[in-house]
């Protein structure tokens, strides 16, 4: 399998094994800052994106999808602070100075997790990286419009990206297809799985 699937934050290979496995598994701010990600996308049969890595490539790849064969964008944003509030961001940084493990394991509960993931403690400037980013970056275009290949996924039960953000993103690129799923903020792996086999 040809695939390169991009994480969101606090992401860990133990909640994807199979995918991690699978192909090149990229974690934001862990292994690249977003300018850089167009540099590590060489195309092939099928890039996946979940929440900060999909609005990473959103923002910085989308110019790159056609070197696809198909591109999976799971609970995309144009703004995370369409779904939550600065003060929430700030008081995550504020927590992760203090006690990581607690920040990290409240957000996962949150994202549907059922893993008792551990935290790397030298991801910690990282995690904040990636919530400074988060507070800053905004999609205005995206260059994908006209894509037949693109895929947007959102779960009905996402407590992370709220449903009015992803119908933004929606609105902007017409020609995806869209899927809406019985989930969390996390996608499982099976059904991942499913979506890159297609029907």
């Amino acid at each position: 399998m040809s695939l390169t699937f991009v994480g969101g934050w606090a992401t860990v290979k133990e909640q994807y094994p199979v995918l991690a496995e699978s192909g090149d598994f990229l974690i934001p701010f862990v292994d690249f800052i977003p300018e850089e990600l167009p540099d590590y996308l060489t195309g092939g049969k099928i890039i996946v994106g979940w929440s900060t890595g999909a609005h990473i490539l959103l923002k910085e790849c989308s110019h790159l999808f056609s070197m696809y064969d198909q591109v999976i964008l799971i609970a995309p944003f144009l703004s995370f602070i369409d779904s939550f509030h600065e003060k929430i961001l700030r008081k995550m940084i504020s927590g992760l100075h203090k006690n990581p493990a607690v920040v990290v394991r409240s957000f996962h509960n949150n994202c549907g997790e059922k893993l008792d993931l551990s935290l790397a403690e030298e991801n910690v400037d990282a995690l904040i990286a990636g919530l400074e980013y988060l507070i800053c970056s905004r999609i205005d275009f995206a260059d994908g419009s006209s894509l037949a290949n693109l895929v947007l996924v959102h779960g009905n039960k996402d407590k992370i990206v709220k449903e009015a953000a992803f119908d933004s993103v929606a609105q902007i690129l017409p020609q995806a297809r869209i899927l809406r799923l019985e989930s969390g903020h996390k996608v499982s792996e099976s059904e991942i799985i499913n979506l890159i086999k297609g029907p």
